[in-house]
């Protein structure tokens, strides 16, 4: 997680690292968390949407998580697009 990320906080960590895990077992290696109308919405790198939590915002604003292999470690990044 990044500073920006640590800083807004999330408002259901165990809910957004299960639907991480989910996504990432389906095949997305990047994952966009934004608020639509008091729902979280939740769509791939090409903003096809993948799943809606409804009436949960799980963060203040957009939030990415990014897959990333260093050859030890898989692991994701979550940060807001403005520390891409």
């Amino acid at each position: 997680m990044t500073q920006g990320v640590n800083e807004i906080g999330c408002n259901d960590w165990d809910l957004v690292i299960f639907l991480i895990f989910q996504l990432y077992k389906q095949g997305n290696e990047f994952i966009s968390f934004k608020n639509v109308d008091g729902n979280t919405v939740i769509t791939d790198g090409d903003d096809n949407h993948l799943v809606t939590v409804d009436n949960k915002q799980l963060f203040s604003e957009k939030v990415w998580a990014i897959y990333g292999d260093d050859g030890k470690t898989k692991y994701f990044t979550i940060m807001l697009p403005s520390e891409y």
